[in-house]
């Protein structure tokens, strides 16, 4: 027997007793601690996920930074003017201009790529509209027309469905002027 004071008050306990309370005692810190060690655990896990979801997405995104690329960015952005899709077809469609129209496949396989991931959640939306939401706004907004004209001729109702899907869920989280 042991004497214990609990409350102001000595009491005896026996050996037995005492051994159990502190194996019970012993198991309930050890649950605690795993507790707390898989947490940590899941948070390591969590953030070791976003860095790779960001590593890829720069990955994707840093070829479309060398100089071949971007030319082809700023020519199909800002430099091709059409008045409709037969003269935008006349100008830059494979049959008449095939180095043009490959720097449009180059440029619009990119911006689906950005919706893909985006779609299949490889990277936060947030992420990709902050980082060049106004670059899918501007491509959609210009094109559109053409787009829509090339699902109608084509029966094709799904010409570039990611980059429209990314352009839906720019303009919710970044609305033009912010």
């Amino acid at each position: 027997m042991i004497l214990i004071l609990i409350q102001g008050e000595y009491v005896l306990v026996d050996v037995q007793t005492v051994s159990v309370v502190i194996a019970a005692t012993s198991v309930v810190i050890v649950a605690v601690d795993l507790i707390l060690t898989n947490r940590r655990a899941e948070d390591r896990r969590q953030l070791d996920l976003k860095t790779r979801q960001v590593k890829f997405f720069f990955d994707l995104d840093n070829r479309f930074c060398e100089k071949d690329i971007l030319t082809m960015y700023v020519e199909v952005f800002q430099l091709w003017k059409w008045e409709d899709f037969d003269d935008f077809y006349a100008k830059y469609g494979p049959e008449k201009n095939l180095d043009e129209f490959v720097k449009w496949v180059i440029v619009t396989t990119h911006l689906e790529n950005m919706g893909l991931i985006s779609y299949e959640k490889m990277v936060d939306i947030r992420f990709v509209a902050n980082l060049i939401g106004s670059t899918i706004q501007g491509f959609w907004e210009k094109y559109e027309p053409i787009l829509i004209e090339f699902r109608k001729r084509w029966n094709t109702p799904k010409v570039m469905p990611m980059t429209e899907y990314l352009y839906e869920q720019v303009k919710t989280i970044r609305p033009r002027g912010n």
